[in-house]
């Protein structure tokens, strides 16, 4: 039998070490550059929920205002084709009447909010029930191109 014995010197070990601490090192870039771009995310997505519930408040808002608009225009009205008529001369400033519906749109940026309700009954109790509260994004014209 042949007895070999592989051994290994002082410059093997240090070669083994070397190429260990290099790929720890590789490894701890990555984890930077991925801990830097999900932190680049976060706060994209927190400016956008903030923005969101920005126009939200917005929408609501103005929907109190529609809501005194129609009490006031609705005051002893019974008849709900005078009482539309009425309701479209007291609209406030941005909002259309379509049938029944009252829409308008609340901007920001790039995006806007699609906002509807449908008028309700005069004497019902409520006057208006929301429809549609939809968030729209326009695109850019550049959004398709890397820079």
């Amino acid at each position: 039998m042949n007895n070999r014995k592989i051994a290994l010197g002082p410059g093997a070990a240090s070669l083994i070490l070397i190429a260990v601490v290099l790929a720890l090192a590789m490894l701890s870039m990555l984890s930077l550059v991925t801990a830097k771009n999900d932190e680049g995310l976060s706060l994209r997505s927190a400016e956008m929920t903030e923005s969101v519930y920005r126009l939200n408040a917005a929408a609501e808002l103005r929907l109190a205002e529609l809501d005194a608009a129609l009490l006031r225009a609705g005051t002893g009205e019974t008849d709900p084709e005078a009482y539309l008529a009425k309701a479209a001369e007291a609209l406030p400033e941005g909002m259309a009447l379509e049938g029944d519906t009252v829409f308008w749109t609340e901007p920001l940026e790039n995006r806007y909010l699609d906002c509807r309700v449908r008028l309700l009954a005069p004497g019902s109790g409520k006057r208006t029930e929301w429809i549609s509260h939809r968030l729209v994004v326009e695109e850019s014209e550049d959004d398709g191109e890397w820079d």
